[in-house]
C-alpha cells in the first residue's frame, strides 16, 4: 500500500468579509455623543504621569458588566482594567 503525503499546506481564502469576533459595541457614536458630557475628562497634569484610559472604553465595560451579571474580574482584556472601570462609574 502506498500512502502519498503532500508536503503543500493548503491555503484558506482570504477573509474578506470581516472578523467574527470583533466585539459588539455597546454604545454607538451617536448614543457616546450624547452622554459624554457626564463623564469627567480633566485634562492631564503637568506633572506628567499615566496617561488616561479612553472614557468611552470605560463605560463599554460598565456596560459588559450589567449586561452579562458577571464580577468584574471576569472582564475581557479587550476593556480597560476592572478596578479602571469601577472608578470612572459616577454611580458607585
Amino acid at each position: 500500500m502506498l500512502i502519498s503525503v503532500s508536503m503543500e499546506s493548503r491555503r484558506r481564502r482570504p477573509n474578506t468579509t470581516g472578523s467574527r469576533t470583533t466585539p459588539i459595541q455597546f454604545l454607538s457614536d451617536s448614543q457616546w455623543n450624547l452622554i459624554k458630557h457626564l463623564f469627567e475628562n480633566p485634562d492631564p497634569s503637568p506633572l506628567g504621569g499615566r496617561p488616561r484610559v479612553d472614557t468611552c472604553a470605560c463605560v463599554e465595560g460598565i456596560l459588559w458588566i450589567l449586561k452579562t451579571g458577571a464580577p468584574g474580574k471576569l472582564l475581557p482584556e479587550r476593556y480597560p482594567s476592572p478596578c479602571t472601570c469601577w472608578r470612572r462609574n459616577p454611580q458607585q
